[in-house]
């Protein structure tokens, strides 16, 4: 017998609950759910969960407060949160500190779905910034090929609206972008995400070597040059890994 994969949902909305619990039923899912953040952690104690959906604004226990004491318990299962008021106070609090992604009420089921995918699935999550599509499109194929999940943005703003959404491994970012340069990029996806760790790959590294040095000094892990051989971005991802692994990341000499 399979065994049925197990969502919380935390919501002091009972038709919203109700809603969640007959969508996410009719994906497969087995569904609990509760009305305040005491209660949630008192599930959360009993079940083997592999997702939370949490309300960011609770009544007993906020919801930032209840998903810190989430991952004190459970510091591996994922943890979305959800959010029908402008508290982006509480959005960045949460993300910060390792809230897999924020989605605003009403939900998009399609958003809410692929979310809940990369959330549970295996392999690291990778970001890969840049205004190059062809570039773009093979890096995804080669690193998907992986295992890795892969995500892109084409300039800055769109990464740092995905950033918002995801709690992503590793970044890979051009230089030379529209709109913000690499280095305003992920300066602001930082903010967001103090975890990320940041590989600079550029065309340009001569002509912006000033700018690359700035980008490690920021504690970018490595600069990688145009055109990028795979198997040297591998290893180098390889690495990245094995040493988030061991909680300490040390930069190519």
């Amino acid at each position: 017998m399979s065994v049925v994969s197990k969502i919380l949902v935390v919501d002091d909305n009972e038709e919203f609950c109700q809603n969640m619990t007959d969508i996410l039923e009719l994906r497969g899912y087995k569904v609990t759910t509760t009305s305040d953040g005491l209660k949630a952690l008192e599930l959360i104690k009993q079940g083997d969960f592999i997702l939370v959906l949490l309300d960011i604004k609770l009544p007993v226990m906020g919801g930032v407060a209840t998903f810190r004491k989430i991952k004190e318990i459970v510091p591996n299962t994922p943890v979305i949160m959800i959010t029908a008021h402008a508290v982006e106070d509480l959005i960045r609090e949460a993300l910060r500190e390792g809230a897999f992604g924020v989605l605003k009420k009403p939900l998009d089921l399609d958003s809410l779905f692929a979310l809940i995918e990369k959330a549970v699935a295996e392999g690291a999550l990778i970001l890969v910034v840049d205004d190059d599509e062809n570039l773009c499109a093979n890096l995804k194929d080669n690193l998907s090929d992986k295992g890795y999940q892969v995500s892109i943005a084409y300039d800055g703003n769109m990464a740092i609206e995905m950033a918002r959404e995801n709690i992503f491994d590793i970044m890979l970012i051009d230089l030379k972008l529209p709109s913000l340069n690499g280095l305003e990029t992920y300066l602001a996806v930082r903010d967001i995400r103090p975890n990320v760790v940041a590989v600079i790959i550029s065309g340009y590294l001569q002509t912006m070597s000033d700018l690359a040095q700035k980008a490690q000094r920021e504690s970018a892990y490595a600069c990688l040059e145009k055109p990028i051989d795979m198997d040297e971005l591998v290893a180098l991802l390889k690495r990245i890994e094995e040493q988030k692994a061991r909680g300490f990341l040390e930069k190519p000499g």
